[in-house]
């Protein structure tokens, strides 16, 4: 007999319908499984088999179904929690937690911490594993708020680089805004401007005449600089937009960050080309 207690029904009834549901695709499989039982506070489960059963056919069961139950049903409020109480970013929490719960999802492997929080099932499969092997009765808050170190260690990173990514989105909204702003109400060095997305960019004139660097480093608006981190040569966005130009002729065969947020500042008046298309002999 295997028994978890509760400090409330809630919670209890809560567990009990999602071991009932997996129960029941467990026995679909053909696997013994016991019964299992509800009293308020407190939840049994009756095993009729051995105990080599129990160890090696039951127990990963049971851990793996809690394991999942706590990611999809409490991880992403200890997340909220660390972004109001730990970072004290309360009015901003909902926006952060869509982000963290998109980073845990797997879903922007751009970010460094992204292959460590993929692990994260792991630590707590484990965890529980361990904690309800040698036990015929476990205390459910107690495991929540002793048990998990290095899983609530991971949610605080996840927390913290959402809370990072945020503030960049932030800040490349208002760049982006900024350079609208620029394109309104200033008028055109050149009126259209061709430029080759390669690892150091190819800027034409209308002419189909080379910008040379100096030129571009000459308009160059320092409040418009957008790629703070690469060298002069390396920057596309920064540029263009200083030239203002009319109308906007990128060459590339990706889709890449560079080309969206050209869309999202100059609009309609940019027209993307493939490579092969640039208008100079290679």
């Amino acid at each position: 007999m295997f028994s978890i207690g509760f400090e409330c029904e809630t919670d209890s009834e809560a567990v009990f319908q999602w071991f009932s549901n997996e129960k029941q695709e467990w026995e679909q499989k053909g696997i013994r499984t016991g019964c299992l039982y509800i009293n308020r506070k407190k939840i049994w489960w009756d095993f009729s088999g051995t105990e080599t059963e129990w160890q090696e056919s039951m127990l990963p069961y049971l851990a793996s179904s809690l394991c999942d139950y706590l990611i999809q049903k409490h991880e992403l409020k200890w997340v909220k929690r660390y972004i109001e109480h730990a970072f004290l970013y309360k009015e901003e929490s909902p926006a952060i937690t869509d982000i963290a719960h998109s980073l845990l999802e797997g879903e922007r492997l751009e970010i460094p911490e992204a292959n460590l929080l993929q692990k994260r099932k792991h630590f707590v499969y484990r965890e529980l594993l361990e904690e309800i092997k040698d036990r015929s009765e476990i205390a459910w808050a107690p495991l929540l708020t002793f048990r998990f170190g290095n899983y609530h260690h991971l949610l605080m990173k996840a927390a913290a680089a959402a809370i990072d990514e945020y503030k960049w989105e932030q800040e490349y909204q208002t760049m982006v805004e900024e350079c609208r702003h620029y394109l309104k109400h200033h008028l055109p060095v050149y009126s259209m401007i061709h430029v080759q997305l390669t690892d150091k960019p190819v800027f034409l004139n209308e002419k189909k005449e080379p910008i040379d660097q100096w030129t571009r480093l000459h308009y160059l608006k320092p409040a418009l600089v957008f790629e703070k981190s690469l060298p002069f040569e390396y920057m596309v966005v920064s540029p263009l937009v200083s030239f203002a130009p009319d109308l906007l002729h990128v060459y590339t065969d990706m889709e890449e960050g560079t080309v969206e947020t050209l869309r999202m500042i100059f609009q309609e008046n940019v027209i993307v080309h493939p490579m092969k298309e640039w208008p100079l002999p290679s």
